[in-house]
């Protein structure tokens, strides 16, 4: 079994595992825990990478690029007819932009008919937009993935095997004992429910990361805003932070002076997706996004898919390298972002943008303990939504919510339970799921899928930012 299989089978068995097996896995040695020979040739690769010239840079993109292109051009059947050009750059300009319902109308057609099924796995993105997308990375990603996350981490100071308290949307099965968190042994990592974080449990957190001792605290902005408020607030502190690295979700005005005061550190944000398309990260001196080049193309275009000019706005159009099995290929994100002059402080000669708006939005759902529960904690990495069009989340009562759904002709009442127990698995009995089946969902004036509608005024619009 190669190093790949093996790293899939210890992650998946680690979630249902008891804690004392958890901490087994301290035996492992940390670059095999974060996924082995990939992980190990890709951190490397990027530490000599980081000290190349641009034209170093661009040339070996380039192969990378030419590499892809191939790849889909005579293993796949959405490409088969484009004919490629000497040059990569070029080439890619032939191929057609592509969404997430382009995928789901032509998967079969987007699946490389060279790279068995068993050495790849299967994913789904967390439905921003109500609809949800699965599909098949190579097994050799997830260590490729970890290996540029802990570049952009090294950059602000990190070491591989440093303490980290995280917030994502994690499941901890003890949640009902009080025990608001679980160990992580493959990133020494705390990880913290985002769906617990009321006034009254909040000082049991605090108390369990002055036990830990993280160096770095890593999750959505939302979730760390809560803790953050809680700890000036109180007039708390905890000791030794290094950084915040925030993930998944826009930082909007004075949230990242709020955090880096309330921590007494720098507030880092890094922007992927589950589709692995681009990659990028804040370095040591800029809050703009520097975007790997190493990890795939990215674009910036107007409506009319043509590339923007520096100052103007645009959508995120990302082609990676990381996975061969379903080639990403000038690939729509949803998410909208400035081109920036292309110049640091840093001297890395990566595209750089800002103003980035998101597909998450830090709208907020309140359970039945007060808690304030983030949308990204709620980013169901699943099958349950697979026999559903789209769905609409929408709040009126504490504690309540009701799911409409667009079923497909193959919903089943099976899936509404798959759908129940996913949101349990997160939330607990906190939250009340009422499961609506419906024709339609109205769009918004963008031709979007709103994901989210809360009636409710929620106290954290009162934060003093």
């Amino acid at each position: 079994m190669g190093t790949n299989m093996l790293y899939n089978r210890i992650y998946n068995t680690l979630r249902a595992s008891p804690d004392f097996l958890r901490k087994l896995l301290y035996m492992i040695p940390l670059e095999y825990r974060l996924g082995g020979k990939p992980f190990i040739d890709t951190y490397n690769l990027l530490k000599e990478t980081e000290h190349w010239t641009q034209k170093q840079l661009y040339q070996y993109q380039a192969k990378q690029l030419q590499h892809l292109l191939s790849q889909a051009v005579n293993h796949t059947k959405f490409y088969a007819k484009i004919s490629l050009s000497s040059d990569p750059y070029r080439s890619l300009q032939l191929f057609p932009l592509i969404d997430k319902d382009t995928i789901q109308e032509n998967f079969d057609d987007f699946q490389s008919d060279n790279i068995p099924r068993k050495n790849t796995y299967y994913v789904t993105t967390g439905g921003t937009s109500g609809n949800t997308l699965g599909f098949y990375l190579d097994n050799a990603t997830i260590g490729k993935e970890w290996a540029f996350i802990m570049t952009g981490w090294r950059q602000v100071g990190f070491t591989p095997g440093d303490r980290i308290v995280s917030f994502r949307g994690v499941e901890c099965k003890n949640a009902k004992k009080k025990k608001f968190w679980q160990d992580n042994p493959i990133y020494n990592m705390l990880e913290m429910s985002t769906f617990h974080m009321s006034e009254d449990n909040l000082p049991r957190y605090v108390e369990k990361i002055k036990q830990f001792k993280p160096s770095y605290i890593h999750g959505y902005p939302s979730a760390i805003t809560l803790l953050a408020h809680y700890l000036l607030k109180t007039e708390e502190s905890l000791p030794s932070i290094k950084a915040i690295l925030a993930i998944s979700e826009n930082i909007y005005m004075g949230q990242r002076e709020l955090i880096e005061k309330a921590f007494n550190a720098r507030l880092f944000s890094f922007y992927g997706m589950s589709e692995k398309t681009i990659m990028a990260h804040e370095c040591e001196y800029d809050t703009r996004y520097h975007a790997f080049l190493e990890y795939g193309v990215t674009e910036i275009l107007h409506k009319d898919g043509t590339p923007v000019a520096e100052g103007e706005q645009g959508e995120l159009v990302g082609t990676g390298f990381l996975n061969h099995c379903l080639p990403f290929i000038r690939y729509r994100t949803g998410d909208y972002a400035t081109l920036s002059r292309q110049t640091c402080r840093c001297g890395r000669p990566y595209l750089i943008f800002e103003n980035l708006r998101g597909r998450w939005y830090q709208e907020m759902i309140l359970g039945k303990s007060g808690a304030l529960i983030s949308l990204a904690a709620l980013n169901l990495h699943s099958d349950a939504f697979r026999n559903v069009h789209r769905f609409q989340l929408h709040q009126n009562q504490q504690g309540k919510i009701t799911l409409k759904l667009m079923p497909k002709s193959t919903f089943k009442e099976e899936d509404k339970e798959k759908i129940r127990d996913a949101f349990h698995k997160k939330i607990g009995d906190d939250l009340d799921i009422a499961i609506k089946e419906v024709e339609d969902i109205e769009l918004t004036e963008r031709g979007k899928s709103k994901l989210f509608i809360q009636e409710l005024k929620l106290g954290y619009e009162d934060y003093e930012y």
